[in-house]
């Protein structure tokens, strides 16, 4: 479906230039939407549109320009460490169901929204799956998300607009905020620095951006509608991912488990069942572990 003229926001962002460069292996003509004109490599012909979508006038504009058959929205406040309780959240979830609604007006067919884990209850053991675990987001990041979902569930099946949405986990990749875990760990031991962390007990389900970036394209272009859980569904500790990181750095020695206090209230295990990511959308995560967190090394190595 999304081989076709697809507008992606948020295309500079550490989902969103994945997203472009895997619809554009998959021959979609794509507009990418970003607030400055600056942009990252992709993989061919890409129409980019400096917008902002904060501003209704801008957000038609670039709507009246693409016009386009999917949308596929990635776009969001993200600002590390604050996004969890920005008030910019009520923003982005007002733009949300807006430019759905304006696309739509304007033909839009299909419209993809990017969701968050976060959505959830956290707390059990048992895979967390779209279609039988509850929903109870802890944060206003989580409950926005989750607020812009059933709004434009609602919209479709009233409006008979196809609606998807691509639930994200923990991911990490080249360009992450420094202090993300993966990205601190990476640039501390490339620099010879020590790596501090916590104990690392607890488990999480990690998955390579440009996977995710490539699910998110592959969940654009299916028939799939409704949630959909985009991760690798194999949880790790982190320990394990600290441990990785400085055995392939050949820097073992660096690693400070424990540097860190352990953060009160963290569930133990936070994992996705991705029945319908392989089942109805057909893709299954193709970067390891290993050799994304190899990447991830090289990304932060001085001079890269």
């Amino acid at each position: 479906m999304a081989e076709g003229r697809v507008l992606v926001t948020g295309a500079t962002g550490l989902i969103g230039r994945h997203v472009v460069n895997a619809l554009i292996e998959r021959g979609a003509e794509v507009h990418a939407a970003t607030r400055s004109l600056a942009h990252g490599t992709t993989n061919g012909e890409v129409r980019w549109h400096k917008t902002n979508l904060l501003d209704q006038r801008e957000r038609i504009q670039l709507l009246d320009s693409a016009e386009p058959q999917t949308i596929v929205h990635c776009a969001w406040v993200t600002d590390h460490g604050a996004y969890w309780t920005s008030p910019e959240n009520l923003d982005w979830t007002a733009v949300t169901l807006s430019l759905a609604h304006e696309g739509h007006e304007r033909g839009t067919t299909r419209f993809v929204g990017v969701g968050t884990c976060a959505e959830y209850a956290w707390g059990g053991d048992e895979p967390l799956s779209e279609t039988t675990s509850p929903l109870q987001p802890a944060t206003l990041y989580g409950i926005a998300k989750d607020a812009a979902r059933r709004v434009l569930e609602a919209f479709a099946a009233t409006s008979g607009m196809s609606f998807a949405w691509a639930r994200v986990f923990m991911l990490y990749g080249a360009r992450e905020h420094q202090d993300r875990l993966v990205a601190s760990l990476a640039r501390a031991l490339t620099h010879g620095e020590p790596a501090k962390m916590s104990s690392g007990k607890i488990e999480r389900d990690f998955l390579d951006a440009r996977d995710v970036g490539a699910a998110i394209a592959a969940l654009a272009a299916s028939p799939a509608t409704g949630p959909v859980n985009i991760a690798s569904g194999t949880p790790v500790t982190l320990r394990h991912v600290g441990e990785t990181l400085a055995r392939l750095a050949g820097r073992p020695e660096l690693l400070a488990l424990g540097a860190y206090p352990d953060r009160p209230g963290e569930p133990q295990t936070i994992r996705a069942d991705i029945t319908r990511l392989t089942r109805d959308v057909g893709f299954t995560p193709r970067i390891s572990l290993e050799r994304g967190l190899s990447d991830a090394l090289d990304a932060w190595a001085p001079g890269a």
